[in-house]
């Protein structure tokens, strides 16, 4: 960026700027924008122009029907997100702080960060940072990791599938996790000891969205048996909302194995004797590239980690003592990247 427009925008951009940039990117529309922001249509169309000439570059083009974001404004609007952001959070740490807490920290979980991991977590963050506080998001992959491009996560705890991959973000891997398949505790397969593929492709199901990596193991898998890859009935991530639906009808799915022999223990839920491996990427921690590291963000992720190490742990022990009377290791599963 020249001199010139680095030195205009620190001394003239403004929060109003921000938001007005943001507007116009979700509503393509000077006058719905200044409606959301209670401007002026004038005041908007004036802001605008004042904005272009700060980043020195068109940043819509007009045209009868709305505005055409250029191939300039998405860099633009994407850091316009994250410092409005950035300044919300920044009220509502310092009103924190000023209360004795360390600060917040926001972090999306997918259903294998509960409720074992993120238990251990909370009681290491207690013990050792308890000025913390640590708000929780649960949603699918995409919202997560939208959230934390945009600021409004702090990082994400999820299986580490392709979309963590960008070069925006950081990840790093803390423990294998594998998947189950379940039912209702009466179910018809429950008392089954032999599942056939052919039993599984045409039961009812719920499954992940389509953005999870579960998603590529369940089509390799149905292909591989040569069965057509069912239509769920539903696509849901919350854990109990699965375990309702589960309860109500005949329905499988699958879920986190440590999840699933908790609920199997008290008796809500069967896991079921079925066939097939379901390979999974590891369960890590996601950050952004260029994100700001707080004493609150710096706190949890080192709670992350050394839970995630001793769960890696205990395992890679488990694993070691897993293998057949012959003394030959399992063979390991296969997990994609």
């Amino acid at each position: 960026m020249p001199p010139v427009i680095e030195r205009h925008l620190l001394a003239r951009l403004r929060a109003r700027h921000l938001a007005l940039l943001v507007a116009l990117a979700d509503t393509l529309s000077i006058h719905r924008a200044a409606t959301r922001l209670h401007m002026t249509q004038p005041a908007a169309s004036k802001s605008l122009r004042e904005l272009e000439t700060l980043f020195g570059t068109r940043l819509f083009d007009r045209h009868p029907r709305g505005l055409r974001p250029t191939a300039a404004t998405q860099i633009v609007i994407d850091r316009a997100r994250i410092m409005l952001t950035e300044m919300q959070k920044l009220g509502s740490d310092l009103e924190l702080i000023s209360n004795g807490a360390l600060g917040k920290v926001r972090v999306g979980i997918m259903p294998v960060a509960i409720p074992d991991f993120l238990s251990k977590v909370l009681t290491h963050l207690s013990k050792n940072a308890p000025g913390v506080v640590a708000e929780f998001h649960e949603g699918s992959i995409d919202w997560m990791l939208g959230g934390l491009a945009q600021g409004k996560l702090d990082c994400v705890v999820c299986r580490l599938g392709e979309g963590t991959a960008a070069t925006h973000f950081c990840r790093e891997a803390l423990f294998e996790e594998s998947v189950c398949i379940v039912a209702r505790h009466h179910h018809p397969l429950a008392r089954r000891k032999k599942i056939t593929p052919a039993m599984l492709a045409s039961a009812d199901w719920i499954f992940p969205g389509g953005d999870a990596p579960l998603r590529t193991s369940i089509r390799q898998f149905f292909a591989d048996h040569l069965t057509t890859v069912p239509i769920p009935r539903v696509e849901c991530v919350s854990v109990l909302a699965n375990l309702q639906m589960l309860q109500d009808t005949d329905w499988l799915a699958f879920l986190p194995r440590p999840i699933a022999v908790q609920y199997q223990r008290l008796g809500v839920i069967a896991i079921l004797n079925a066939p097939g491996e379901w390979p999974m990427p590891a369960v890590g921690l996601v950050t952004r590239a260029e994100t700001n590291q707080t004493p609150a963000l710096d706190a949890f992720v080192s709670a992350v980690r050394h839970v995630g190490a001793d769960i890696a742990t205990i395992r890679a022990k488990a694993d070691s003592s897993d293998h057949d009377s012959t003394g030959n290791t399992r063979q390991a599963r296969r997990r994609p990247s």
